[in-house]
């Protein structure tokens, strides 16, 4: 199984992959509907978000969590 380079999200369905290519290397959230990455900072607000949300962190543990998982991520090295 492939996962977004971006933020890690698994992608098994064609629908998951940016722009619906199966060859992209980026998640439908971490792109435009064209298939090309967005910004970091768009993708960072919105990852903050969905941790905030799914793991109930305030917004500066979400931001210290996020921050230190895209470090990690091949498409922020």
């Amino acid at each position: 199984m492939k996962k977004c380079e971006s933020c890690g999200m698994p992608m098994q369905q064609k629908s998951d992959f940016g722009g619906g290519k199966e060859d992209n290397r980026y998640c439908k959230f971490c792109t435009y509907p064209s298939g090309d990455l967005k910004p970091r900072h768009e993708i960072r607000e919105n990852m903050v978000k969905f941790y905030m949300k799914m793991k109930r962190l305030d917004r500066p543990q979400a931001e210290r969590y996020v921050d230190s998982y895209m470090s990690q991520m091949p498409a922020w090295q």
